[in-house]
């Protein structure tokens, strides 16, 4: 420690009076009196050390601490993990080359001191520990992106990029390129030259068909270098081969492609798998045979779930109930005025009746008699509805109004548990404007459950907003204020066109009403459809015979693809919830059962799971090598050069140690400075120790107290 790294901020007379302190008290022992303690003059210095000592720590004094730390330059690699790099006739050793190269660059920054660092990148980006490339995408400007966000401000010199220059997900690269602030070298893999090949690019379809209605059924191929060569498509549906109308095509053009159209269907409710393959006559040789064939399933339905609005005339709030009604592709909605119904017209089959500002004294009375009949419906008021007209089994609450308007915001209730809420509602409803709401005393009944409460300003109420109820016969919902329409259009502001939460509430809402099951003690929350490169992760949560949620319970999964053999796997507890990863799966259908043992009831739960085949990277392009040169210059960096085989690993070392040696890239010293109260300084307490000890111990000796 210096002089200078010592900071006291004190005024003239805090010195004087810590000078004259250690002297009155110093001398009050030791400067008179015949019986002083000897030697007298060893124990006055120890007394105003320490009497110095203490008094200088009463003006606060701070230690300046300098300390530094080396950043040696750190070399990113980044090595494109997917499968398009290995596609043709020389895949064994592209594949045997660029695994060679990983080993190898694992050393390209040690000749200058650099620390390596690899990253693998398909869909995602991730360290590279293990070379296991089986990526189904590539998203290189997201790797890119990575790259910048996880390096910014660090001691950078290059970054180094593996890839063929063909992406199919996320932003475009030659974007991505221009945020890095450090040269880009880059090895390009693959096959740059023109191929022979035939590409099933699509099989397009509905995501649903409803049993007993044809379902047409789009296939496209391309074709490249192909021509006078014959293409027979064939098609089967759940492994039965159909019959294709003029199957046989001849590519006439180097670039051709061509689309057949067929209409099927469908005996059965359920998952449907439609798998289309592409085949020549064998007299040329494709560069690949993975791209000829695509499998896709469509939902067969029996029905869906129909939705009757019922309103005295048109409002904003009735035409955003109904659009999100009709995002949900098991349902169909209908619209029906008053006026229709005065004049004597029948109520339409339906499901769930949506009455919006409807009231028993504005309804014929036969309209109300069909409505005693209907097992599922939702009430929508106003500011002026006269809610006591409802039964109040029917609405669940009954109300003593007063003639005021309540602007009252959404408050989600965090008891609620009759049907998943959305994600996100909470902030979603601190951003919606308030709803317009008759203002009065609300008199629940027990049946009755809070969706959403009332806020009113920065007051949180337990007034209904949005609730729901559950009779023996009869299911309900109510909302209670107007002005939903605004709620959809902040919530599509929000994701770009699309009213996420909000359809998801409304959709909640009619899953509920149209639901006839009794409450289910096992839940399990899995995707429908999920992509063969995504993991697959289920939820379940287990509930007691009081509907309390469960802790004590063993739950177990069975899955079994098609045609294929079970598997049997067990949920981990998450707290409250029990989780299940499957990891990724195999292409097809697959049937699942889940089942506990709680306190002796055992429980089940069904589902069907469809995985979706990812073909992405068995396109017909070749290696995009001109893409990397571009953006290997735009950064002042270099293309290093192409990979083929382990023949051509030394030239690109060699070019790359060309390269590193020209960068100029020392280590970067980091220097800190912070200020430290002196008194927190060990060294300090241990002199103030010896001091006082030694005086003790000297005044003992000489027989002194």
């Amino acid at each position: 420690m210096k002089a200078s790294d010592l900071i006291v901020v004190a005024e003239p007379w805090q010195w004087a009076a810590l000078v004259a302190m250690t002297l009155v008290l110093t001398g009050a022992l030791y400067a008179w009196g015949k019986d002083r303690p000897t030697p007298t003059l060893l124990l006055a210095c120890l007394r105003a050390a320490s009497l110095a000592t203490l008094g200088f720590l009463l003006l606060e004094p701070m230690l300046r601490m300098e300390s530094e730390s080396e950043e040696r330059p750190v070399l990113p690699i980044l090595v494109d993990a997917s499968a398009s790099q290995w596609l043709g006739a020389d895949s064994t050793q592209c594949r045997e080359a660029v695994a060679a190269l990983v080993d190898q660059m694992r050393t390209w920054g040690e000749p200058w001191d650099w620390e390596t660092e690899l990253f693998a990148f398909d869909r995602d980006t991730r360290p590279l520990d293990t070379w296991n490339p089986q990526g189904k995408r590539t998203n290189l400007g997201g790797a890119l992106q990575t790259m910048k966000d996880r390096y910014v401000h660090r001691n950078v010199p290059a970054m180094v990029l593996v890839t063929d220059g063909r992406a199919n997900r996320g932003p475009n690269p030659e974007f991505g390129v221009d945020l890095l602030d450090v040269p880009l070298f880059v090895v390009g893999t693959g096959d740059t030259s023109a191929i022979k090949d035939v590409e099933l690019t699509r099989v397009r379809l509905n995501d649903v068909a409803y049993l007993g209605n044809g379902f047409p059924v789009e296939v496209t191929v391309r074709s490249r270098d192909m021509v006078d060569v014959p293409l027979t498509l064939s098609v089967t549906v759940d492994g039965a081969r159909v019959t294709v109308k003029d199957a046989t095509w001849t590519p006439s053009k180097a670039m051709d492609s061509h689309a057949w159209s067929l209409q099927l269907s469908s005996d059965r409710p359920g998952p449907l798998s439609i798998r289309a393959s592409v085949s020549s006559d064998g007299s040329v040789s494709e560069a690949s045979l993975e791209n000829n064939a695509r499998t896709e399933t469509i939902d067969i339905l029996e029905s869906r779930r129909r939705v009757l609005f019922l309103a005295r005339a048109p409002h904003p709030d009735l035409a955003a109930l109904r659009a999100a009604a009709e995002t949900n592709r098991h349902q169909q909605t209908e619209v029906v005025w008053m006026e229709d119904l005065a004049n004597g017209m029948v109520l339409p089959e339906h499901d769930v009746v949506v009455l919006h500002h409807m009231e028993p004294s504005l309804m014929p009375s036969g309209v109300l008699e069909a409505l005693d009949g209907t097992n599922a419906v939702w009430f929508l008021g106003h500011s002026e509805t006269d809610w006591n007209q409802w039964s109040g089994d029917a609405v669940g609450f009954q109300m003593e109004a007063e003639p005021l308007v309540t602007e009252a915001q959404g408050l989600a209730n965090e008891a609620f548990e009759s049907f998943p809420l959305p994600a996100g509602l909470d902030g979603a409803l601190a951003l919606w404007p308030p709803l317009a709401a008759p203002t009065g005393q609300y008199n629940v009944t027990p049946s009755f459950q809070s969706v959403l409460h009332q806020q009113v300003g920065p007051v949180k109420t337990s007034w209904p907003l949005w609730g729901i109820r559950k009779g023996n016969e009869l299911r309900t919902a109510v909302t209670l204020g107007e002005g939903l329409w605004r709620w959809r259009m902040q919530d599509m502001a929000r994701h770009d066109g699309m009213a996420v939460t909000f359809d998801a509430l409304v959709n909640g809402t009619l899953q509920f009403l149209s639901s006839r099951d009794d409450v289910k003690r096992l839940r399990v929350v899995a995707p429908e459809r999920i992509d063969e490169d995504l993991r697959c992760v289920l939820r379940a949560e287990v509930y007691d015979a009081s509907l309390s949620p469960s802790k004590e319970a063993d739950v177990r999964l069975s899955l079994q693809p098609r045609g294929g053999l079970s598997t049997n796997h067990a949920f981990v507890a998450r707290g409250l919830d029990w989780e299940l990863d499957l990891g990724t799966l195999l292409p097809g259908v697959y049937d699942w059962t889940a089942t506990c043992d709680q306190a002796g009831d055992m429980l089940t739960e069904r589902g069907v799971l469809v995985v979706n085949a990812v073909q992405a990277e068995a396109t017909l392009q070749p290696a995009n090598h001109r893409l990397l040169r571009r953006m290997a210059e735009a950064t002042l960096g270099s293309f290093l050069g192409a990979l083929s085989t382990s023949n051509d690993l030394d030239a690109l070392q060699a070019q790359w140690s060309s390269f590193a040696s020209a960068l100029e890239a020392p280590s970067v010293i980091h220097r800190s400075t912070e200020r430290l109260p002196l008194h927190l300084q060990p060294w300090l307490l241990v002199l103030l120790l010896v001091l006082l000890a030694s005086e003790w111990a000297i005044r003992r000796a000489g027989g002194g107290r």
